[in-house]
């Protein structure tokens, strides 16, 4: 969920991410109670090493956000704003699409489970599309959301 929240990665792209981190991650240092601190640019994982487990991931540069904006010249935040505006309406306009291919799906599966004489073997496999479908939907949105909403706070802060 940290991971989610603080990197705006989706369930579906949890692995992959995770994994490209861990291997491309560069040694920092050794911590106490058997844990590992690596690198990625910005990006700060700890491991514990006895239990082969992600302890926690952050960004390095995650406090500093304050004293960055106060300094920021007005012509550089106008167009940093424009920029986050545009990007707002592209994300709605990209989720939106990915929105319709999966509903697409998930209308395709509710044909076949409500069309007059629906042979009842095949409505297992049909419900199972439906959910999937459902569950891209319901990613693809909340994965969204973050985004626009970091972003409408970002120009909501001037």
């Amino acid at each position: 969920m940290r991971i989610q929240n603080r990197f705006n990665i989706t369930k579906n792209d949890m692995e992959a991410w995770t994994s490209r981190l861990l291997s491309q991650a560069v040694f920092v240092s050794s911590q106490d109670h058997f844990r590992e601190k690596y690198r990625l640019n910005d990006i700060v994982v700890i491991i514990d090493t006895r239990q082969k487990m992600i302890v926690t991931v952050y960004s390095e540069n995650e406090h500093d956000d304050n004293s960055v904006h106060s300094q920021t010249n007005p012509e550089v935040k106008a167009v940093i704003n424009d920029a986050l505006k545009t990007m707002v309406k592209q994300k709605k306009v990209k989720t939106a699409v990915k929105v319709h291919d999966s509903l697409a799906k998930m209308i395709a599966a509710n044909r076949r489970m409500v069309k007059p004489y629906t042979n009842y073997r095949f409505t297992d496999g049909a419900w199972d599309e439906f959910l999937a479908a459902f569950d891209e939907v319901k990613d693809c949105i909340e994965s969204s959301l973050m985004v626009i909403s970091e972003a409408e706070d970002k120009i909501a802060e001037g």
